[in-house]
């Protein structure tokens, strides 16, 4: 079992999807339902990060980039010893070299 750790990027990209989805479904509850979903998709990283693929993102970086999908979105992370850390949440449409500087 990992522990999840949530890098300040990835909790920066978590919420302005969330303030997005909002701002496009007012008085819906998609986007509070989104928010619980993806959250409990993160915590699950504790049991199923191994099982995770390879991400696009991967071939640019030195070290192993995973990511699980959930909805439209792909959660970015690496695996450090015991620890999951979640590096970015990002649109699946979103250019991957976006990352890249």
């Amino acid at each position: 079992m990992f522990r999840v750790r949530m890098e300040a990027e990835a909790k920066d990209n978590l919420r302005q999807h969330y303030q997005n989805l909002r701002s496009r479904n007012p008085g819906s509850s998609y986007p509070d339902r989104w928010y619980f979903g993806i959250r409990e998709a993160i915590r699950g990283l504790a049991t199923s990060a191994q099982e995770c693929g390879l991400a696009y993102e991967d071939r640019f970086f030195a070290e192993t980039i995973r990511h699980r999908l959930f909805d439209s979105c792909k959660i970015l992370f690496v695996i450090r010893e015991d620890r999951v850390h979640v590096l970015h949440i990002r649109r699946q449409a979103q250019d991957p070299e976006d990352l890249i500087e």
